[in-house]
């Protein structure tokens, strides 16, 4: 089944539904970050909302997390009744999730792409950053860094 845009008009995080309790879930869990506030793991949820409608958006085009957002999702898929029934609620089916895709042979350039793509989409839609570090990577794209690993660097290239 496609997935159906269910995103109303100018909305911040359109109509994504998450039944389980997300926050209390990841100050529970022993992978998240121990050191994150109760602020930040709230701010991450709402950034993985973002990120759901933009798909409900976008439901035929390959998108990639920033890590913060990749922490929830794998959270939400930890409690898989609720993940199950939000994705149907959501997309009409299951988003699947590729984790590692990068790591392959020749993957890199097309992960590269993807998150590159779905930063844009994400810059124009909410006019914030997408990258994790708070830099835009509309600027970033500019930037030339030896690197080239968009949001994905432990440099954090300024310049």
């Amino acid at each position: 089944m496609e997935a159906q845009v269910v995103v109303a008009a100018g909305s911040i995080a359109g109509d994504v539904s998450i039944s389980v309790d997300l926050v209390a879930a990841s100050e529970r869990s022993d992978t998240f970050p121990q050191d994150w506030s109760r602020a930040r793991r709230e701010r991450g949820l709402e950034r993985y909302r973002r990120w759901l409608a933009l798909k409900q958006e976008h439901p035929r085009s390959a998108m990639a997390p920033t890590r913060e957002i990749d922490l929830f999702w794998h959270l939400h898929m930890l409690s898989p009744v609720a993940y199950h029934r939000d994705c149907l609620a959501n997309f009409g089916g299951l988003l699947d999730h590729d984790g590692g895709f990068g790591k392959g042979p020749g993957e890199l350039p097309l992960l590269k792409q993807v998150f590159l793509r779905t930063a844009r989409r994400w810059e124009a839609r909410y006019g914030e950053a997408y990258a994790d570090d708070g830099k835009w990577v509309t600027d970033a794209a500019t930037t030339n860094c030896w690197h080239d690993c968009q949001d994905r660097c432990w440099h954090a290239c300024s310049e």
